[in-house]
């Protein structure tokens, strides 16, 4: 490593310690109330914590102010906008006070569908927020579960709070500390030592992880806490709470989150300590009286799990406590590719290029996979899969695609996970030879993965050969479009061109005027152009008028409206229309050039300037490009 990037690496590091140092607070209770009266929002429940760090990341609305995005989980979480509003409005909720913040959240999916990810973002989120001025948490300083110290002020006294500053004072000390308050205090609660407490998982502070094992050997201090032996016979009662452990997962997740991982799976006693501090927010021990805590309860679970537990009736009551959140797979192609860039960044596959549309073919087949066939006429698999990618598909619109996802309530709950895909990819990424990979390469990584998935049988396997094969028609249209792009100097400014030589004979033909041909003379607008272009896609001679008028209008709404020439990729048939025009004008000299098996030396120009476009223009490598001539050849060669 340079000298200069050791230098910049030390600063950080030193920085890093100074700001740990500047955390440090400590005072007695009496400063602390002086100190939050002066900013009562620094007073905040556990949900308002959350809530408040999530925000405070950034928000971003749309034009008309509703929320498309938050920040905070803009570069980890992708595809499940949705979901996420349903958590925040559940985080809404409980920050307020009401009955939502007495329930448990539960997040139930597919497999790798991001709920753990969800869960593990929200835990590091909470360890930075609190060394932050927004998100600072201070607690009683002798404190095993590190107590809200208003939770010392009298219930008498509390009123006063509320009237004066808005500030709601829940809960009491717990045994512990009001045995502390009483023995070394002498009541004086304005004395209690307060200090500031950084919430940390691997210390234990503020954020507790249960993850069932055993049923039989699992035991239920791993919770609640335990009794210490070894000091029964210093205090001499085990109903003193100094002989008792609070170092259950549910008490030093107190003031924080805590996240039970598969909850479901847990034996029926866990659920039940969950069941009373979910409705009371206390936590029951033997020979003790309830601990208040509050604390965000997020736990996740698989949808077998989560079906089984509907169906047993005595579980009745923790099904009430429960606010439950489908977390489906993603179903938007470029959210996928999103998934497998931000995976494939973790490993060391710097050496290896990734040819264009290689992570878009495994993102559709994974997409397909989890899509349900419409009802709708006319919207296929594919057309599908488009609307959910926000592109434009003739005959629908994106007002329809909440429709569509209400069609089917398991729509992206079943299908191909990321996990699989990415085992995929990175099993090629790692191959000895492996120097770029292509789509063809991914595809066919993907289909020999099959024979050896367990989940698979010869049904699953039939369907998903089948959606592989969707894909590859889908990319052999993309490799020609992307040769023949390659074969124009300037592909953007000729279908521009075209665009508004069109335009030019569309509009004289709907005013009834003439235009001026390039001799300066004025002629009838050419209708052999016009049908040439618009029988590309289909448009027949009765439906030419009102395809006219469409494009027309757009065209002089966006003029109208300040935003320059009219982008004619908003419009799906006019693009490929246009297109198509231009590769047929020169489809022969293309077919000829790429199928050439001995190319002569003016072909072998005209290819080295494609392999060249493609490099330059389009992010292929050479070897890449020349791997993709290869394809297009013999598709030509079907053909």
């Amino acid at each position: 490593m340079p000298r200069k990037n050791i230098t910049k690496l030390l600063k950080s590091l030193n920085e890093h310690i100074e700001h740990v140092s500047t955390l440090e607070w400590e005072g007695t209770l009496k400063e602390y109330v002086e100190l939050i009266v002066k900013k009562p929002e620094l007073h905040m429940n556990a949900h308002s914590r959350v809530l408040k760090m999530i925000e405070n990341a950034g928000i971003v609305r749309n034009d008309d102010g509703d929320v498309e995005e938050y920040s905070f989980f803009e570069n980890d979480l992708f595809g499940i906008s949705d979901s996420i509003g349903e958590i925040m409005s559940y985080m809404r909720a409980a920050a307020a006070g009401s009955e939502v913040s007495r329930r448990i959240l539960l997040l139930y999916g597919p497999t790798s569908s991001g709920k753990s990810q969800l869960a593990v973002l929200l835990k590091r989120g909470l360890e930075a927020f609190t060394k932050t001025d927004e998100g600072v948490v201070y607690s009683l300083a002798n404190s095993p579960m590190h107590e809200d110290p208003l939770c010392a002020i009298p219930h008498e006294l509390r009123g006063q709070f509320l009237d004066t500053y808005g500030i709601k004072i829940d809960g009491q000390l717990s045994p512990y500390m009001d045995l502390i308050l009483k023995q070394e205090y002498d009541g004086d609660f304005l004395s209690l030592p307060v200090k500031r407490t950084c919430f940390s998982e691997q210390s234990r502070v503020g954020i507790g992880t249960f993850v069932p094992s055993d049923k039989k050997s699992q035991d239920i201090s791993e919770l609640v806490g335990s009794m210490d032996l070894s000091k029964i016979g210093e205090f001499g009662s085990e109903s003193d709470p100094r002989a008792y452990r609070f170092d259950g997962e549910l008490n030093i997740a107190n003031r924080g989150m805590m996240e039970f991982v598969e909850m479901l799976k847990v034996d029926q006693k866990f659920l039940y300590v969950l069941l009373t501090l979910a409705q009371e927010k206390n936590i029951k021990t033997g020979r003790y009286p309830f601990i208040y805590a509050d604390e965000f309860l997020l736990a996740h679970t698989n949808e077998t799990e989560y079906k089984r537990f509907l169906a047993k009736d005595e579980m009745e009551a923790l099904h009430d406590r429960i606010i439950v959140i489908k977390i489906p797979y993603n179903l938007s192609v470029d959210d996928e590719v999103r998934i497998y860039e931000k995976l494939i960044s973790q490993a060391t596959f710097e050496d290896v290029h990734i040819a264009p549309y290689t992570l878009y073919c495994a993102a559709m087949f994974a997409v397909l996979s989890r899509l349900k066939d419409s009802k709708h006429e006319g919207l296929s698999m594919i057309s599908k899969m488009r609307l959910y990618n926000k592109e434009e598909v003739e005959g629908f619109s994106q007002s329809d695609v909440p429709l569509l996802k209400g069609e089917f309530d398991s729509e992206g709950m079943t299908g191909i996970s990321p996990r699989y895909v990415i085992n995929r990819i990175s099993s090629t990424l790692a191959q000895e030879d492996a120097n770029c990979i292509t789509p063809v390469d991914i595809i066919r990584s993907i289909r020999d993965g099959f024979s050896s998935n367990p989940k698979l049988d010869s049904k699953a396997i039939e369907k998903l050969e089948n959606i592989l094969t969707s894909v590859i028609e889908e990319y052999s249209k993309i490799a020609r479009n992307e040769v023949q792009k390659a074969f124009f100097v300037n592909f953007e400014e000729e279908v521009q061109n075209l665009l508004n030589n069109y335009m030019d004979h569309v509009g004289a033909h709907l005013d009834g005027t003439t235009i001026e041909d390039e001799w300066g003379d004025f002629v009838e607008p050419n209708e052999r152009l016009m049908r040439s272009i618009e029988e590309k896609v289909g448009i027949t001679d009765s439906g030419k008028k009102s395809f006219r008028q469409e494009i027309y209008r757009k065209m002089l709404r966006s003029a109208k409206s300040g935003d320059g020439a009219y982008n004619y990729k908003n419009h799906v048939k006019l693009r490929e229309a246009l297109e198509k025009q231009l590769f047929d004008e020169r489809q022969d000299v293309i077919r000829l050039t790429v199928s050439a098996r001995n190319p002569d030396e003016e072909e072998l120009k005209r290819i080295n300037v494609v392999i060249n476009t493609l490099c330059e223009k389009y992010g292929y490598t050479a070897t890449s490009a020349n791997k993709l001539l290869r394809y297009v050849s013999s598709l030509m060669a079907r053909n």
